[in-house]
């Protein structure tokens, strides 16, 4: 990254295209590990979260290979939904659902990050190379 290697892409700031490009990648493997949970918890205790492992494995290779705006957003989304979700859980006491907070609020970091990082590349950098 541009600023400082040793800063992490979870908190640099994005001032040029290759900042854009690293923090969209590395958002984009941050949700496979995701999927890969999901699918490991659909797999095992819930079959319902399989469907959220392929919709996050899917949007998430969309940002990786594409960088795209529209796969950043969905993620974004899922994320906020999934954060709001765990709150109501923690509140209620539901049965279905994730529990952990920190976990939910972590990847809700990474998407606003992927999104931040691909308007940025498809709009202040578009030009560069």
């Amino acid at each position: 990254m541009s600023q400082s290697d040793q800063k992490s892409w979870w908190i640099v700031e994005i001032v040029s295209r290759a900042d854009s490009l690293t923090v969209a990648k590395r958002a984009g493997i941050a949700f496979w590990i995701l999927a890969s949970i999901e699918a490991l918890v659909g797999a095992f205790l819930m079959p319902a979260a399989l469907a959220d492992a392929v919709v996050t494995a899917a949007l998430a290779t969309v940002l990786f290979v594409w960088k795209s705006r529209v796969a950043a957003v969905g993620l974004l989304m899922l994320s906020l939904w999934s954060l709001v979700l765990t709150v109501l859980n923690l509140i209620r006491g539901t049965a279905g659902g994730g529990r952990n907070i920190v976990f939910s609020a972590v990847f809700l970091w990474a998407a606003v990050r992927a999104v931040e990082a691909t308007f940025k590349l498809h709009g202040r950098f578009k030009g560069e190379t």
